[in-house]
């Protein structure tokens, strides 16, 4: 049978599966380059939103660090300005009316940081007892004035050192009259002649030391915090600040008290009135003995110098 002419019968409801195929690949072809150039699309937009974000973001970020920075600096250019003594009290450096630095600033017609104020001298320091002067020097505070006592130079107990007593405002506590205590409290003399201490601070006309009782006075110097006595030199260590000179003295040799080493000024002063010869705890010139003491910088039987230094 002849087939020319002839086209196969499609069964009811058959797809023609070569024409779909065909247009399936065309649609797929399609969608994906579309969904290409969507993405393209997409990018485009988003990256200028994306770059805009992290750069704001950055500038956020470098703007806390700043303010960081800032008050960083300020609490330290504000900590500059509070001074704490030794004393541990604190104090903020202000101008008169009891503004702040900012005050001073816009005072001044500027703007950059005011130079902190140089801190108030410290109270606290060295103190000291002047021996031989009824006051300390001009530049040093004296705490109190006073005379000076110790045990009697023939007991064999009592205190073995010197005390500066004060004249003023003496107070007792429940007091008792007489003698049950049996440790005893005596004034002081100069047991020395004339021609060893200047006489510039005597009473006129007095030249003799001898038996006079001793004043004293006990000295602060703000800002030092160490004070030594220096036996056998007149003067100070580099550094160091000499506060007086004198005399090495102590008790007699043979006497049943023994006292301390002390550094009498050179230019004493004397208890006006008290030439009479009381006794006491007594003061004596100290002289070098060698042969014990090097025989070299130290003279046989020479009287010792002192000096008194604070730094």
């Amino acid at each position: 049978m002849s087939t020319k002419g002839f086209k196969p019968i499609r069964a009811c409801g058959a797809p023609d599966v070569t024409v779909k195929r065909q247009k399936g690949g065309r649609t797929g072809l399609a969608l994906l380059a579309g969904a290409c150039l969507g993405a393209v699309v997409v990018c485009a937009v988003l990256m200028p939103l994306v770059y805009f974000t992290l750069a704001d973001l950055q500038a956020k970020v470098d703007k806390l660090s700043d303010d960081g920075v800032q008050k960083a600096l300020k609490l330290r250019s504000d900590s500059a300005v509070v001074a704490t003594d030794s004393l541990g009290e604190t104090a903020e450096f202000q101008s008169a009316d009891g503004n702040s630095d900012d005050r001073q600033r816009r005072d001044a017609g500027g703007s950059g940081p005011v130079r902190p104020q140089p801190p108030p001298r410290p109270r606290s320091g060295a103190v000291y007892v002047r021996w031989g002067r009824d006051s300390c020097s001009s530049d040093v505070e004296t705490l109190y004035s006073g005379i000076m006592g110790g045990g009697h130079y023939s007991h064999h107990g009592g205190g073995g050192n010197y005390q500066c007593l004060p004249l003023d405002d003496v107070v007792w506590n429940k007091p008792q009259a007489g003698y049950q205590h049996h440790s005893y409290m005596y004034g002081a003399e100069y047991q020395t002649g004339p021609g060893f201490f200047s006489a510039d601070n005597m009473p006129d006309g007095i030249t003799n030391p001898a038996n006079y009782d001793v004043p004293c006075s006990v000295c602060h110097v703000p800002g030092r915090f160490s004070n030594v006595m220096i036996p056998a030199r007149m003067s100070c260590p580099q550094g160091w600040s000499k506060e007086y000179s004198g005399y090495l003295m102590s008790s007699y040799y043979s006497h049943n008290s023994n006292k301390d080493f002390i550094c009498v000024d050179e230019a004493p002063n004397l208890v006006p009135g008290s030439a009479a010869d009381q006794n006491g705890a007594l003061l004596y010139l100290v002289e070098a003995q060698c042969g014990s003491l090097p025989n070299g910088p130290y003279v046989n039987g020479y009287e010792l110098t002192c000096v008194v230094c604070t730094k």
